[in-house]
This record gives structure tokens, sequence and C-alpha cells, in this order.
């Protein structure tokens, strides 16, 4: 499948906990209670805040830990294009972060 297909993998909630690497745009962040709603953050902004091939992205690398070459291969893309997805996801995640516990 090339990028623009439909993808057929959802983010369960139940996979909320397995942000480990995500809550780095958190980091000091200790409390528990702080930590479930950040989760509960990103779980939301993946799937309603991203492009299609950044949640696509995001599904493979974090959810299912496949590395930028499998990714590419899987998705007929250049690595490149997978890490600057990666990273540019990342970014926009950390943004949202920013600005939504900024405001709260």
């Amino acid at each position: 499948m090339r990028g623009g297909g439909r993808m057929s993998r959802e983010i369960a909630s139940c996979h909320i906990e397995h942000y480990p690497d995500l809550m780095t745009c958190f980091q000091g962040q200790t409390n528990r209670r702080e930590r479930e709603e950040y989760r509960r953050f990103l779980y939301r902004a993946i799937k309603t805040q991203l492009t299609h091939r950044q949640t696509q992205v995001m599904l493979l690398y974090y959810f299912e830990g496949k590395n930028i070459t499998e990714i590419a291969q899987e998705l007929g893309l250049n690595k490149s294009t997978i890490s600057r997805t990666l990273r540019r996801s990342l970014n926009r995640l950390t943004d949202l972060a920013r600005l939504y516990f900024e405001i709260k």
C-alpha cells in the first residue's frame, strides 16, 4: 500500500500507556494524575490533530515497534520521508501540548 491508502490500524484507548517515548515532551512531570491527563491528551491529539500519514507512521513506530526502514518498506516511501514525518508529528504534538497545558 502506498501512503494514500486507507489505514487499517486504529489506536485503541487501551494502548494509551504505550506512550513512553512521546511522554518526553512533558519532562519533569511525575505526578500520576498529570501523566494520565497527558496520555489522554496524546491519544486525542494523535487521532484528531495529525495528518493521515503522520498518524499512520506514529502507529507503526510507537504502537507496533517498527523501525523507520520497516515502515518505509511497508508504506512504499523513502526512509527520509518517514523520518521527516515522524519528526514533524512529534513537533506538532509537542506544540499542541504546550499550548493545551499552558491554557488550562
